[in-house]
């Protein structure tokens, strides 16, 4: 998102608030009933959890266990309905090793296609970044100074389809295009160029696991005498364990490659931890929220 390197400590506090709107797994429209199990003794029995278009015809298994719906809600390719709002604060900015801040909003919708196919549109939106640079009333850079605006917005559109393998495994796949749009508000907030690349998508859904894998290439488009050419690659790698009462662990980090820069300073591979809790809300069962933090280490 943002020109700077990346500083040693980035805390991303993500606050990932998901609001998981439901609608199209019709399973998850219908409210428990008093026999319905919450947690499976292994692999949830007789509920077809994986297909979007699987919807049990039994009422006794209408409600998704919970192991079932946080599998579904933490694969961001299993055709569910999302509106993420992560917050990330970065620590350690050089030269001074300030603090740096952006507010990404990133909604995932779906369209059903035919043959198990869904297309799935990501829009991330980085509603309010702020970066300890600025400029002084000449114009030349200012170390001391902060800027705050818009970044650049960036669309992912995939074409994915899950499929169902033995011992109740499910599997993901995905690809299609990603675009980049010069849409920051200050040059230090952004790229200033489009970007065109190719995205692939890859998750495996196994009992209390799911690890999903989202990777892409961009490259700038045209020329520029102003801003630098990019030509990155971006992976953003989720593994989730989930735990009783849907609580889970959870390692995301993004890591980068620019394949501008000399050898031996390209990649930044983020390492850390984090955790969070499901929220089902028993009167809405198509409406859920998700809540985590993280914190990762450059």
């Amino acid at each position: 998102m943002c020109g700077y390197r990346q500083p040693p400590l980035a805390a991303l506090c993500s606050l990932a608030i998901g609001s998981l709107l439901l609608a199209s797994h019709p399973a998850l429209a219908q409210p428990p009933s008093a026999e319905s199990p919450t947690e499976p003794a292994e692999e949830a029995e007789g509920v077809e959890p994986a297909r979007p278009d699987a919807v049990p015809t039994d009422p006794q298994q209408a409600f998704i266990p919970d192991i079932v719906f946080a599998r579904m809600a933490e694969n961001p390719v299993s055709g569910i309905t999302r509106v993420p709002v992560a917050n990330f604060a970065n620590f350690g900015i050089p030269p001074n090793k300030r603090v740096g801040d952006a507010l990404v909003l990133a909604p995932i919708i779906p369209v059903r296609l035919k043959g198990g196919w869904s297309l799935l549109t990501r829009t991330t939106i980085p509603a309010l970044v702020t970066l300890p640079f600025g400029r002084q009333a000449s114009g030349a850079p200012d170390p001391n100074g902060r800027t705050t605006g818009f970044g650049d917005i960036g669309l992912e559109v995939l074409g994915a389809k899950q499929i169902r393998g033995k011992k109740g495994q499910f599997y993901d796949v995905g690809v299609g295009p990603f675009v980049g749009a010069p849409s920051a508000t200050d040059d230090f907030l952004g790229r200033g160029r489009w970007l065109l690349g190719p995205e692939i998508a890859l998750g495996i859904s196994a009992k209390k696991w799911v690890t999903v894998l989202i990777a892409r290439n961009e490259w700038s488009v045209g020329k520029s005498s102003s801003r630098a050419d990019v030509n990155q690659m971006w992976i953003q790698y989720f593994l989730f364990y989930n735990l009783p009462k849907l609580f889970y662990l959870v390692y995301e980090p993004i890591v980068t490659v620019n394949w501008e820069r000399q050898s031996g300073d390209r990649a930044t591979l983020p390492v850390g931890i984090g955790w969070g809790r499901h929220l089902r809300l028993p009167k809405r069962p198509r409406l859920a929220m998700t809540t985590r933090y993280s914190g990762f280490y450059n």
